[in-house]
């Protein structure tokens, strides 16, 4: 690992020693947005990788160029084009976030992964802070105009919002499995203290009130297969109670795209079908 490296903190380091786990990337196209300074597209490169480097602000510099690229519109990348797509700390700062992740869909050839980083505002100490500021820090005061939007050029119409967008995991995970991806693999990152510290006699709490929840949600959209509903709520109460959600201060995940957007809008109809036809039949039997 290079001296540069070496010399990384926070998210990137995390960042870096899993790509350094993927070996040789000779052949594979990889989506670096935003690519801010390079640090992983140079990374991918040194690998082996073909990188198309995109952010609403772009460089050109001696060993690292990148091209304009705004997540909240349609990205200039064919369809089916990357093996890989890297978004670090960059949701976050997109209004339309659904949109952003069916581009992602396009852009990504079927069985590529999404590497995606994000703050996370679901631990202990971030859930606390909201509680009382509305901010994922006790220290500061909620996102603002003051300093959440900001022009990407002068006389722009554009903004680029800061922190303005922040989600939680399971928004997260609900909008990434409504565009295809699966096959989730969560990370750790750098633990927060403080959430440690607060955690200790908290966890109890969580967990029998994310049990509960669960036990009892189980029970509603009966419309659904009995044995769908529990995959699917007992996979997000573990969610909510892992130590990564709870105790780690940034959002690492890697995933997969297992289905094409047609393939999830499908899936989706055919479960609002089967809901339309139970609701349908519960009216004939009140009519009778």
């Amino acid at each position: 690992m290079s001296d540069s490296l070496n010399s990384l903190i926070g998210i990137h380091a995390y960042v870096f020693s899993y790509i350094k786990t993927l070996g040789d990337l000779t052949g594979k196209t990889v989506l670096d947005i935003p690519s801010g300074d390079g640090r992983a597209t140079n990374i991918f490169k040194e690998q082996g990788a073909k990188v198309i480097s995109l952010d609403i602000f772009p460089r050109s510099e001696k060993s690292y160029t990148s091209h304009y690229g705004d997540m909240s519109e349609k990205l200039d990348v064919d369809d089916n084009t990357a093996d890989i797509i890297i978004c670090q700390e960059g949701i976050e700062h997109v209004s339309d976030q659904y949109g952003l992740l069916k581009e992602f869909n396009r852009i990504l050839k079927k069985g590529g992964e999404l590497i995606i980083t994000t703050p996370n505002i679901s631990n202990i100490r971030s859930k606390i802070s909201n509680l009382f500021t509305e901010s994922e820090m006790w220290k500061r005061m909620s996102y603002t105009e003051i300093d959440s939007v900001w022009h990407v050029e002068d006389k722009s119409m554009k903004f680029y919002f800061g922190h303005l967008f922040l989600l939680p995991v399971n928004r997260l995970k609900t909008l990434l499995v409504l565009n295809g991806f699966s096959n989730f693999i969560y990370k750790r990152t750098k633990v927060s203290g403080s959430s440690i510290f607060l955690g200790l006699p908290l966890y109890p709490i969580y967990l029998i009130l994310n049990i509960m929840a669960c036990l009892t949600y189980i029970r509603k959209n009966k419309h659904i297969d009995l044995s769908v509903r529990k995959r699917i709520l007992w996979d997000r109460c573990w969610l909510n109670l892992s130590f990564t959600t709870l105790f780690c201060k940034h959002t690492f995940w890697v995933c997969k795209k297992n289905n094409n957007f047609e393939e999830v809008i499908e899936a989706i109809g055919k479960m609002q079908n089967q809901m339309s036809e139970e609701m349908i039949s519960e009216r004939e039997i009140v009519k009778k």
